[in-house]
């Protein structure tokens, strides 16, 4: 009987370990070994500008992320947030939601509460939180007006870094998909710019309040095409380092491979349920 305990209890605990393994995973993508939070933590501690990644409706990424930033970020670091239009500042003085809403958090656009846990880590922290985003009108005005609507910093950025070929056919790729293939070309060259101005905006924010980091979608956190092209154009000399968060699918090399050249590291957890977002698609 106390064998048959025994192995019953190894048993457990490695089924245990063996869940928590496959649920989240930490990768550093250049030399694909995995690396625990408090290693990764370590790492991000002497970063000028750290940059977190985030698919918005898996609540697993926002607690992984709240956790992350609860070991890494001291009083010093600004969090510069994609869910908040610039200049606007969140002041923490009474229940979350009501303070970020304050300060422009849409809760319907942003799905509240599936974020809630990422913010009360940042305000237990103490920490300041700017938005990064551009406001509404103004993103709508250089949407339809184009490169001549940018303002002198942002249209010097611009054209210091442009994308390469390879870079913008990426982009391009991800925004049709993004768009459940159903995007008019006549509106592709559009949307890059919207989606550059935005990465721009996040940027000059990062920039300005350094030491930083951002919580934003994975796609503003890529190397190839996202805000840290634009730092390495502007800014070659700073630390960057970009965390991509993922969902558990195919294999972990094939997804290794996928994501070569996008992040510095990838978080993988288990994946969201949702439903199919392109079942009744519609483009407004």
């Amino acid at each position: 009987m106390r064998i048959n305990f025994f192995v019953h209890c190894v048993l457990a605990c490695a089924l245990t370990l063996f869940g928590a393994l496959a649920s989240a995973q930490i990768i550093d993508v250049r030399s694909s070994k995995a690396l625990d939070e408090s290693a990764l933590a370590d790492i991000l501690k002497s970063a000028d500008i750290v940059l977190l990644g985030e698919l918005h409706d898996n609540k697993l990424h926002h607690e992984a992320r709240g956790r992350l930033i609860a070991r890494f970020a001291d009083h010093r670091r600004t969090v510069i947030s994609e869910h908040l239009p610039a200049p606007n500042q969140v002041t923490f003085q009474s229940d979350i939601k009501t303070d970020l809403v304050a300060a422009g958090f849409d809760t319907e656009g942003w799905d509240w509460p599936i974020h809630q846990s990422l913010y009360e880590q940042i305000k237990n922290k103490g920490l300041s939180v700017v938005g990064g985003n551009l406001p509404k009108e103004e993103a709508r005005r250089m949407f339809l007006q184009g490169v001549s609507s940018l303002p002198e910093r942002m249209a010097k950025t611009y054209t210091q870094s442009r994308l390469d070929e390879t870079a913008e056919r990426k982009l391009d790729h991800d925004l049709v998909e993004g768009h459940c293939g159903k995007l008019p070309d006549k509106y592709l060259s559009r949307m890059r710019f919207a989606q550059r101005m935005t990465d721009l905006s996040l940027t000059h924010n990062l920039l300005d309040r350094r030491p930083s980091l951002l919580i934003a979608g994975n796609g503003h956190v890529r190397r190839d095409y996202g805000v840290p092209q634009i730092l390495a154009s502007v800014a070659p000399e700073l630390k960057v380092v970009s965390i991509g968060f993922l969902e558990q699918g195919s294999g972990t090399q094939d997804l290794l491979q996928s994501v070569s050249g996008q992040y510095d590291f990838i978080w993988i957890t288990e994946r969201a349920e949702r439903k199919d977002p392109c079942e009744n698609f519609k483009l407004k």
